[in-house]
């Protein structure tokens, strides 16, 4: 049945956010804008008007009272198997499965995301979701516009440069107006339909759609000096307060 064509359908957020980070230890609750990192994350997806639920998974304890003291339900421990770096996608099937079994509730749409984007709104989550429900496809994720040309990418051999494409930066190939925009997944969202979650083990299904988010809502926390950045952004632009 096409997704539009149900009413009341089920969509849970699902945030995952793991103890472990090798850069930024316990990253997911370092202070930015005053508040914790996945607060951020958990602010927005609360004031979402499609998501009906919304739950972290985790495998700290300190991050499951933070979570819950802003609003998240945080409904199970994440099983130390799950702890490491694994595929997302392995992390949301454990989190519909323990609803399936443990609450009775069937989503039908689950949102895998991440609070490592913090400025991800209210609307972009809604966005996905309308738009995977308008447009019956498998998924629907968040992206930003790439600064960082493949055409203009090397790998070195030793000292030597090495196109990875094998184009020469040469007229119209270093001018970056003159080439097709590309875009990448910013990490922010991810919404599946459950079919396609769990009968393919995919969170991006091969009818993949998107929603293009602009730079300074895509920055993804991943070294110290993006904690900096982000600051900066949410005193000069607001974001996050």
């Amino acid at each position: 049945m096409l997704l539009k064509n149900k009413k009341n359908l089920k969509i849970v957020g699902i945030i995952h956010a793991r103890g472990g980070s090798k850069r930024i230890p316990l990253k997911n609750i370092k202070l930015l804008a005053g508040k914790p990192l996945i607060a951020h994350m958990i602010e927005s997806a609360l004031k979402s008007r499609r998501l009906n639920k919304v739950i972290v998974s985790t495998d700290h304890d300190e991050i499951a009272r933070i979570s819950r003291e802003y609003g998240a339900e945080v409904p199970f421990k994440r099983p130390v198997e799950l702890a490491e770096d694994v595929p997302s996608e392995l992390v949301s099937q454990h989190a519909v499965d323990y609803l399936i079994k443990n609450e009775n509730y069937y989503p039908d749409i689950a949102v895998t995301m991440q609070p490592t984007t913090p400025f991800c709104s209210p609307e972009d989550i809604d966005a996905c979701i309308d738009k995977l429900i308008e447009t019956d496809a498998d998924s629907v994720i968040t992206v930003r516009e790439v600064r960082e040309r493949p055409e203009w990418m090397y790998r070195l051999e030793g000292d030597r440069t090495v196109s990875l494409t094998g184009i020469l930066i040469q007229g119209e190939i270093g001018v970056t107006q003159s080439l097709q925009k590309l875009y990448t997944p910013n990490g922010a969202v991810y919404a599946t339909k459950m079919r396609v979650l769990k009968e393919q083990n995919l969170i991006i299904g091969r009818d993949n759609r998107a929603v293009v988010m602009p730079p300074e809502r895509s920055i993804d926390i991943d070294e110290p000096i993006d904690f900096v950045l982000a600051e900066i952004m949410a005193k000069e632009l607001g974001y996050g307060l």
